[in-house]
């Protein structure tokens, strides 16, 4: 097998993906917007300005990001293979990102850019509802995600509640700062040679099928 690095637009589905992998192969899931959400629910004091950052749709500076990163990584177990998404946004990130793991012992790994329509991409993004306590994803713009009651988890019975940075405004910052920065870094880990390609618009199953065949001809080798 082989550890695995999302390039992805916001709302992806890369969550969707991530829990297939974690289900069928065992993979562990670093996501960098999980490790700073969780940051700022524990030291809301402190974390003001990065709560700004991620409300705005901004990328968080370079050093606080593989800080957080290296830490996680650090922690994880060896045995197993991990899904790294969030990072990199930036060919300079991509660079040191490789330094990172380099020293850190993770040389094998492939890249998979996920790609999906941009009126998809904000269907997902500004219908994207979480329940507080399972921290279960649904969406109200599309049936086969919407909660059996309106707004209410279907495990935990919670209101459902929107993100902080899943504004229209966020969103525009994101897609446009991904679709600005993502054309070099796919260059980049092309001429490294370890590039996939995935379309994930609306067929489910023909995604994970897909991705599947693409990490599947790495098991037990």
């Amino acid at each position: 097998m082989k550890n695995i690095i999302f390039l992805a637009p916001p709302a992806a589905g890369k969550g969707t993906i991530s829990n297939f992998l974690k289900e069928t192969y065992g993979y562990q899931h670093i996501s960098s917007g999980k490790i700073f959400r969780e940051r700022i629910k524990q030291n809301e004091n402190q974390e003001g300005e990065l709560n700004e950052i991620i409300k705005s749709g901004k990328l968080v500076n370079d050093e606080l990001l593989f800080r957080c990163i290296k830490e996680k990584l650090q922690i994880i177990s060896k045995e197993k293979y991990f899904i790294l998404d969030g990072v990199p946004r930036t060919l300079q990130q991509a660079k040191f990102l490789d330094i990172i793991l380099r020293d850190l012992g993770f040389l094998d790994y492939i890249v998979i850019n996920i790609k999906v329509k941009k009126e998809i991409l904000h269907l997902r993004f500004t219908g994207r509802r979480i329940c507080p306590n399972c921290q279960k994803t649904y969406n109200i713009f599309f049936e086969k995600f919407k909660p059996h009651k309106k707004l209410t988890c279907d495990d935990c019975g919670l209101l459902l509640k929107e993100r902080v940075d899943d504004t229209e405004e966020s969103f525009r910052v994101r897609y446009e700062t991904f679709v600005k920065n993502n054309e070099e870094i796919v260059k980049y880990y092309k001429e490294k040679n370890c590039l996939y390609e995935l379309d994930y618009n609306d067929d489910d199953q023909a995604t994970l099928k897909e991705i599947q065949r693409i990490v599947g001809a790495f098991v037990d080798k």
